[in-house]
């Protein structure tokens, strides 16, 4: 996963070594532009949406485990204050069925948790595709040699008149 983070500004690097080359070859200057993906992502109409959406399906997990969670608690209340006075065997079952729902809920909780990445990749994806589609369509009609994504990259500084995020994010609701 680290390697990840580091290849596209190697490439960018060496694009750049070799651009002056590249760029006196074509008689075209250079021309960098810079996007910040996460927050068109989070700012478009689609995006409020998604993020709106993955709320809704959160808070709707979130209930129904907290329902689970307090009938455990409440089970776990009852055996404690009931087990000084119950015999052996009916003791272990009230202890057994309530390690089951536990461990019922634990894998409910992981469950609901992949549920919920799935979903969020899915949302987020999407979108991301057809961001990927206006930050292409816009570097080449404005010239651009190279769109730098801020998010992710080690971009220590850039002109701010070449951040196009305004500029995708405005195209893309236009789309949505």
């Amino acid at each position: 996963m680290r390697a990840s983070k580091w290849i596209v500004p190697v490439l960018a690097l060496t694009l750049l070594a070799s651009a002056p080359a590249v760029a006196a070859d074509a008689e075209k200057p250079l021309k960098i532009g810079y996007v910040d993906l996460q927050k068109a992502l989070m700012d478009s109409k689609a995006g409020k949406k998604a993020k709106a959406d993955f709320k809704a399906q959160v808070d709707k997990l979130e209930k129904r485990l907290q329902g689970k969670k307090t009938e455990l608690e409440k089970m776990k209340e009852d055996l404690e204050r009931r087990a000084v006075v119950m015999r052996e065997e009916e003791r272990r079952k009230l202890a057994d069925d309530f390690e089951r729902k536990r461990l019922d809920l634990k894998l409910d909780f992981e469950d609901s948790q992949a549920e919920l990445q799935k979903k969020d990749q899915e949302l987020t994806g999407t979108i991301v595709a057809k961001l990927q589609e206006i930050i292409k369509e816009i570097g080449d009609n404005r010239g651009y040699t190279l769109i730098l994504e801020l998010g992710s990259s080690p971009v220590l500084y850039y002109k701010t008149s070449d951040d196009i995020t305004a500029e995708v994010l405005k195209a893309f609701d236009k789309q949505s």
